[in-house]
């Protein structure tokens, strides 16, 4: 409406200012300085301890804690969570949800071809969630709680998971033996965190 037309256009024009002002100042950040300093044979050269870059992200310092040992290290921890939890947990934590999340790929694939007598054909699976009582959703919590405790013997915490030597994602179940061969289990493990 022509009413709102010069209220409309004053903000514009400000805010289109405000944004090239704060350019301006952003780029004069980075530009070098007009007055360079004069040399002086009494001027002490300093020289302080260089930061260790780290191989991912070169303008941040190489994470202290980061175990490169791990699979799919690459120096990667911008946050730097590793300073204050256990890396081996994060990765376990991360293993865990990547295996969960294939389950569940196939859990989404599989009721297009087969479909369990008690859901309804033809309906979308996560439709089908509904149809189960909030009883069975607790015990089903409570299964995969206690599947966690046990598969942990207990020791489910950043502290102590690892106290006896056990790396992330190895739960000594191997029924298909991918873990016969070192080198290829190895090159496994790289795949399944890239992945």
């Amino acid at each position: 409406p022509a009413f709102l037309a010069p209220v409309t256009l004053f903000p514009l024009k400000m805010l289109r200012a405000v944004v090239l002002a704060a350019s301006l100042a952003s780029a004069a950040a980075f530009a070098p300085s007009s007055i360079l300093p004069r040399s002086s044979s009494h001027a002490a050269k300093a020289v302080g301890p260089r930061m260790q870059a780290s191989e991912s992200v070169p303008f941040l310092s190489k994470p202290k804690r980061l175990d490169s040992s791990l699979p799919g290290y690459v120096g990667f921890d911008p946050l730097g969570l590793s300073d204050y939890v256990d890396v081996k947990w994060l990765q376990e934590g991360e293993i865990k949800n990547g295996r969960v999340a294939m389950l569940g790929v196939v859990g989404l694939i599989v009721p297009e071809v087969f479909t369990f007598p008690f859901f309804k054909k033809g309906v979308a699976v996560y439709d089908n969630f509904f149809q189960i009582p909030p009883e069975s959703l607790g015990q089903i919590a409570l299964a995969i709680g206690l599947i966690e405790v046990f598969s942990h013997k207990g020791k489910i915490t950043p502290v102590d998971m690892f106290e006896d030597g056990r790396k992330p994602g190895e739960f000594g179940f191997d029924p298909l033996g991918f873990g016969k061969n070192p080198a290829d289990f190895k090159v496994l493990q790289l795949k399944e965190i890239k992945n």
